[in-house]
């Protein structure tokens, strides 16, 4: 599931910011740009139904450009492109292929990289929720209540029943 919604995620922001060069895994030395690198993302947990759990995904993505400008210019097509949908991103399969399902994006954020010549960062987050695991339980037949009998409290448990003893 994160591998097609990360992948989806991906395809998206590409396409969206003109198909720049994308780094995956590490940026190399004498990289191409424009691109646009994907981190593994980070990822935090809640709870968040009774029979379910949400896993919160965040990719810092960084865009490159030759100059600040051009950073900010692919990173706004991506922010653009995501506003527009309303944060909702078709997923796709192995293949490349649109699922008819969809992930919904946070509203996405970008900043300037200190110090960088030409790198804006790009927030893009997602929850994601996943059922719990449940052990299958026998159910109990049904469990029946003689509340008429006086003493049968007293004679199953042999403490006396507070209605039918006499009080001195």
């Amino acid at each position: 599931m994160l591998e097609q919604e990360v992948a989806s995620i991906i395809k998206f922001a590409l396409e969206s910011a003109g198909n720049p060069s994308p780094y995956y895994w590490e940026v190399p030395e004498g990289f191409i740009v424009p691109a646009i690198y994907f981190p593994v993302p980070e990822i935090d947990s809640s709870g968040y139904t009774l029979y379910a759990y949400a896993l919160t995904y965040t990719m810092f993505v960084k865009a490159f450009h030759s100059d600040v400008r051009g950073a900010h210019e692919l990173a706004q097509c991506v922010l653009n492109a995501v506003k527009e949908r309303r944060g909702v991103i078709p997923l796709i399969d192995k293949n490349g292929a649109y699922t008819g399902e969809r992930v919904r994006l946070h509203d996405p954020t970008s900043k300037t990289i200190e110090g960088s010549t030409g790198t804006v960062q790009i927030m893009l987050s997602w929850e994601s929720s996943r059922a719990y695991l449940y052990e299958e339980v026998k159910k109990s037949g049904s469990v029946v209540f003689d509340l008429h009998r006086r003493g049968a409290f007293a004679k199953a448990t042999g403490v006396p029943d507070p209605e039918t003893s006499a009080s001195p």
